[in-house]
C-alpha cells in the first residue's frame, strides 16, 4: 500500500513489536504469545497500519502519506465477496 522503496530492518521490528503491543495481560497469562487467530485480519491491519507510519516517517513511501494510516490500510485489505451465481 505504501510502495516502500525498500524494507528496513526497522520495519520488521516495529511489526514485532506492533503484533505483541497486541496481546493482551489475560492472554499473556494463558501462555499466549500472539494475538488469537480469530483476531488474525485486525492483528495484520493493525500491524500494517504501524509500519505504514515508520515508512512515511523515513520517507522510503512512494505515495503520498495519508491523514489515518489504518484507514488507508483497510481501504487495501481484499475482500472476498462473491455474487452468487445460482
Amino acid at each position: 500500500a505504501t510502495q516502500a522503496k525498500r524494507v528496513t530492518d526497522a520495519m520488521f521490528i516495529e511489526a514485532a513489536h506492533a503484533v505483541a503491543d497486541q496481546v493482551t495481560p489475560e492472554q499473556l497469562k494463558l501462555g499466549m504469545l500472539f494475538p488469537p487467530q480469530s483476531n488474525m485480519l485486525e492483528t495484520e491491519i493493525k500491524t500494517a497500519a504501524r509500519v505504514a507510519q515508520l515508512v512515511f516517517e523515513e520517507g522510503l513511501a512512494g505515495v503520498p502519506r495519508p491523514e489515518d494510516c489504518e484507514a488507508f490500510i483497510r481501504s487495501h485489505v481484499y475482500k472476498p465477496e462473491y455474487r452468487t451465481l445460482v
